[in-house]
């Protein structure tokens, strides 16, 4: 009987394995046939937004891959302006016509564009950035550039004889060389606690609260792996932040016990940070 149910178990994980692979092809066959003439972040001038944004748009408005499928497949099926939440691309390019798709064919596209990697799109930003510049929209401009060089600029681009590949730069600007920094500096405050130097705590203090940020392509594809857990990462970076300026002011005013108070309170939140997000993040950065 156990060797039965093991069996019957073997089927049905293979099966499942076999219908998600199944289901992604076809998700990517009809997006290719249907959605790639318009979403395509090489077309000059565009015609629609990049994948690349819908799906971290859509993925921090959600909170788990059913939730993804049903909400773009709401929009897709029936677009409306009030259902749309990239506003400022309807409001530039138009509201996306009504294909008439069937509702389990956007499902599965909805699905692939859920589980596909899309590369940054640095020709759509660089045509933006040309087209805001020769309407004279500064601001528009300058927003598309600052994603530009966050994004683009943050890569190394790598022929091969078929396609483009894209290799994030060495460990600068990446969240890992940020933490290895804090750490550092969280070092160097315990350090100077147990030297009584209040200039150094001052300094390493410092230094925590104003620390180096991951690049910008980094930190979106934290946003849209966290979903809607991105506003608690970010309420637990805030902490740290908070706590290192009350403890550089602790030292400013060599009070050492209430240095001390702060300086528990910010390994506390360190370690509720790590513990709360520091798997799911490596996990979306690997």
């Amino acid at each position: 009987m156990k060797i039965l149910l093991f069996i019957v178990m073997s089927i049905s994980w293979v099966s499942s394995v076999y219908a998600t692979d199944t289901d992604f092809a076809a998700g990517k066959k009809l997006f290719q046939e249907n959605c790639l003439v318009c979403h395509n972040a090489e077309l000059d001038p565009p015609q629609a937004p990049p994948m690349f944004a819908v799906q971290m748009k859509y993925k921090m408005a959600t909170d788990s891959k059913q939730a993804f499928v049903e909400k773009v497949t709401s929009f897709a099926t029936h677009p409306s302006k009030d259902k749309a939440l990239l506003k400022k691309p309807v409001e530039v390019l138009g509201l996306m016509p009504d294909m008439g798709f069937e509702t389990k064919d956007v499902q599965l596209i909805a699905a692939y564009i859920h589980d596909e990697t899309f590369s940054p799109p640095c020709k759509h930003l660089k045509v933006a950035m040309r087209i805001f510049q020769e309407k004279g929209d500064t601001k528009a401009f300058r927003h598309h550039k600052k994603r530009y060089d966050a994004m683009c600029n943050d890569m190394k681009i790598k022929e091969t004889s078929s396609k483009t590949i894209h290799v994030p730069a060495a460990e600068a600007g990446t969240l890992k060389a940020v933490m290895q920094q804090l750490g550092r500096d969280y070092a160097a405050l315990n350090q100077a606690i147990l030297q009584e130097d209040f200039v150094a705590a001052e300094n390493a203090a410092e230094h925590i609260a104003n620390h180096e940020k991951p690049s910008m392509f980094q930190k979106m594809k934290i946003m849209a792996g966290l979903r809607s857990n991105v506003s608690g990462f970010k309420q637990a970076d805030g902490k740290v932040h908070t706590l290192a300026v009350e403890i550089e002011k602790a030292a400013k005013a060599k009070d050492m016990p209430l240095l001390i108070k702060h300086q528990s309170g910010l390994l506390s939140a360190c370690m509720a940070c790590h513990t709360s997000y520091r798997k799911q993040v490596i996990n979306l950065l690997n």
